[in-house]
């Protein structure tokens, strides 16, 4: 059986490897919270993380992923910028690739491919991943374009034993969205701010703490 994926500074139990969830909440929080499921790798495992990013540059995006883990071994993470800006940056260890504008979808499950692809032959063989976001492809393209998107690349981390989350800003959409694309994933989690900082909580996901649980996003 393939090991589960651990989260130990987050307040989640491991998660079956295979698995997709969608990431919701209002602002950056389900940005950040899911960056973490993803760049927060096993030192015990040998994982490594492609990102897809739809708002931040790969060049800030590398920046800023060396800022929050500067322990990370770069050469463990994919970026594919998705902004349509191609800002990449040449001089870093991570792998990056740029589609031309953020409605490519078939650009970007290509570069996911290409990415995860050049790191399994490196004998990364676990990957994290980590979509970001679901609501600004919506703005550039339609639902059941996302819908068949989403489904394409949950059956590949599924095929790959990986891990997959897919962010959705709720407040941006009807909640029949919401509920067509967290169908499509095998569980969700949920962020929302409170007076003392953020709590999630998870949906579908089996032995998972039960209600809203405090969570540090200061990484």
């Amino acid at each position: 059986m393939t090991t589960a994926f651990r989260f130990p500074e987050l307040p989640l139990e491991p998660i079956r490897s295979g698995s997709s969830v969608l990431v919701t909440g209002p602002g950056r929080a389900a940005s950040k919270l899911a960056r973490r499921l993803t760049l927060e790798l096993d030192p015990e495992q040998d994982e490594g993380a492609v990102l897809v990013s739809t708002s931040t540059s790969g060049r800030s995006l590398a920046a800023d992923t060396v800022a929050a883990y500067p322990d990370l071994e770069m050469s463990r993470v994919g970026i594919v910028d998705a902004t349509g800006r191609a800002d990449i940056e040449s001089e870093t260890a991570a792998r990056m690739e740029a589609v031309s504008s953020t409605g490519d979808l078939t650009g970007m499950s290509i570069d996911f491919s290409i990415l995860s692809s050049a790191l399994n032959e490196d004998g990364i063989t676990r990957l994290r991943s980590c979509f970001d976001s679901l609501s600004l492809l919506l703005l550039y393209t339609e639902l059941r374009t996302v819908i068949r998107f989403t489904h394409t690349l949950g059956g590949r981390i599924r095929a790959t034993d990986g891990f997959g989350s897919f962010v959705l800003d709720p407040t941006m959409h009807s909640p029949q969205v919401e509920y067509t694309l967290k169908s499509i994933c095998d569980g969700a989690i949920e962020i929302r701010g409170t007076e003392d900082g953020y709590e999630i909580r998870t949906e579908g996901l089996p032995d998972q703490p039960a209600g809203w649980q405090p969570v540090d996003l200061t990484v």
